[in-house]
């Protein structure tokens, strides 16, 4: 099942990310004049930030309560930005009309990467760019969302790991560059992939686990904990093994802070 990102509290998330949409977007300058989609908008941080540089923007997200929350910010700067609830298999824009086409952490979530990637490259104008960020696996971040994703394979079946374990493959690989180019490839793009590192930080292990309580997955998996008739159990031992492995891999033990990086995935027309 796809999962809600109108759930919880994303914003502070789309805070902590703030500073890689103003990185990417940085990197797509000059953007005045550009007509530019920003695909899993979220908040609107990217959107917000291409729009105050001038492009013409449009978000897109599949969660309707983040596209009212984006609006609203758009009207508090005074800018023009025009919010739609859509989601990456049908992106709601016309053919070859975006010359820009961004997406922070959004489109990686996508259930089907083929049609995202037929749907991206549809909308991208016939000189355009799609530039996109995606998490690398193997940081200490990434080893956190692990703990989480095996203790729920177990409680409800599944391997844990991006798949099933019923024969259900596992997920596209946005980072890696060989599996990108041979995707977009079949679209008549080429691709360039650049990694950097980014870190969160918090005052302690258990501020950075509260601080993580609100966002989407988290409020899901907790619905899902909730409906077990053992559930507050359960969702007891996973705060531990949380608590565990956040400790485990915490850099600042005077506070806290973990890295990880992520990829930077640029692709246009061949």
């Amino acid at each position: 099942m796809e999962l809600d990102w109108g759930l919880g509290r994303y914003e502070p998330t789309g805070e902590v990310l703030l500073p890689i949409s103003e990185v990417v977007v940085a990197m797509s300058e000059p953007l005045n004049g550009k007509r530019l989609v920003d695909l899993g908008c979220g908040t609107g941080n990217a959107a917000l930030l291409a729009a105050e540089r001038g492009a013409v923007v449009t978000g897109v997200d599949p969660a309707k309560r983040l596209v009212e929350v984006a609006r609203e910010r758009a009207a508090e700067r005074g800018l023009q930005v025009e919010f739609l609830a859509g989601n990456a298999a049908s992106i709601p824009v016309e053919d070859g009309t975006a010359e820009l086409l961004l997406s922070i952490f959004a489109v990686i979530f996508a259930p089907d990467a083929d049609a995202a990637i037929a749907e991206m490259t549809r909308v991208t104008a016939p000189d355009g760019l799609i530039r996109l960020t995606s998490w690398v696996p193997g940081g200490s971040m990434m080893a956190i969302n692990t703990v989480a994703g095996k203790f729920m394979a177990e409680v409800f079946g599944g391997s844990g790991n991006g798949g099933s374990g019923n024969g259900e493959s596992k997920p596209f690989a946005w980072h890696d560059e060989a599996a990108l180019k041979e995707a977009f490839g079949r679209h008549g793009f080429t691709v360039d992939v650049e990694r950097r590192s980014m870190h969160l930080t918090a005052g302690s292990p258990e501020e950075y686990l509260e601080n993580s309580s609100e966002h989407p997955m988290a409020v899901s998996g907790a619905q899902a904990l909730a409906s077990r008739p053992d559930g507050d159990a359960l969702a007891a031992e996973l705060e531990s093994r949380l608590l565990t492995a956040v400790r485990e891999v915490n850099e600042d033990p005077a506070a806290f802070k973990v890295s990880n990086e992520y990829a930077i995935v640029t692709a246009k027309r061949s």
